[in-house]
């Protein structure tokens, strides 16, 4: 803070905190808004639909032992590599996803559900004896219940990568990222079942547990004329405040990105860096960030 107000920190112009969901974070929250009377806590929304795709992997086990798998058959094996690209020419190698890159594993199965058959096909071609991950992997394909339950998650939930992706835009209006999830809850309120119920629910309990961005969306409401009443907002907040939230981001992804910019700041091979430096190396990382 004193970076920003070296002559002290301006309390009452700090009016929004994004953080993620974890228990510490939510209390630190809390917290620190005995200090910033004007502050609402946002945990981020892109995410909460990131947990909200981990909960959809978590009733597809063997969707999730395929991709998995098939992540391995090709891995570091240039042989099975160059055969998949002559047996499936124009399909793409299966993706490697990875669990903290938000998305990634509904964008797999997206991937088998489109390209199941010449996946299959391939597969049948190696030998099971050359590695337990093409064994395994072709007893999964093989499965009744595989391809219904690629369909069923690539129909109903392939939306999401392409969701989060928009709400960790930069520069997108408060009026936009809210749109975004409204569409994201109609969507999942569409789908039928016990799976989709269980989804549903989840989605829900993320929104609600989300106490600052019910304030948001009351924010949002004076914003674009439909409320007239203040109702429900902080007591400190004042109408020309409010105008300061018309682009508030609802993700803190500019925040995890920044873990990687600024890991070279503090790196085991600095020797020198004073506290003045360290300000303007900041100072440009801020800039590129905003350009």
């Amino acid at each position: 803070m004193f970076l920003l107000w070296p002559d002290g920190v301006r309390h009452d112009d700090v009016l929004l905190f994004l953080s993620d969901a974890a228990p510490y974070m939510k209390k630190a929250g809390t917290t620190i808004k005995a200090l910033y009377s004007k502050m609402i806590h946002i945990t981020c929304i892109a995410h909460g639909l990131h947990r909200l795709a981990e909960n959809i992997r978590s009733h597809f086990p063997k969707v999730d032992k395929l991709v998995a798998k098939g992540k391995q058959v090709f891995l570091k094996a240039p042989s099975r590599v160059l055969f998949f690209k002559t047996e499936a020419p124009g399909v793409p190698l299966p993706p490697e996803p990875v669990l903290t890159r938000w998305g990634s594993w509904i964008e797999a199965t997206s991937y088998y559900c489109q390209y199941f058959k010449q996946v299959r096909d391939v597969m049948q071609h190696f030998d099971s004896n050359d590695a337990v991950s093409i064994k395994e992997s072709q007893a999964l394909l093989d499965e009744i219940s595989m391809e219904p339950n690629l369909t069923f998650i690539h129909s109903n939930y392939g939306f999401l990568p392409s969701t989060i992706t928009k709400l960790e835009s930069q520069g997108v209006s408060l009026t936009d990222s809210v749109t975004t999830v409204m569409f994201t809850k109609n969507k999942l309120d569409e789908v039928a079942g016990d799976v989709g119920m269980k989804v549903k629910t989840k989605f829900n309990q993320v929104l609600e547990k989300n106490d600052g961005f019910a304030i948001i969306l009351k924010i949002l409401k004076i914003l674009n004329g439909e409320s007239s009443s203040m109702d429900g907002l902080p007591e400190d907040l004042t109408g020309n405040d409010l105008t300061f939230y018309k682009y508030a981001p609802v993700t803190s992804t500019d925040v995890e990105r920044s873990f990687s910019r600024y890991k070279t700041i503090l790196a085991d091979n600095r020797r020198s860096f004073d506290v003045e430096n360290i300000k303007k190396s900041l100072v440009v990382q801020c800039n590129n960030l905003s350009g």
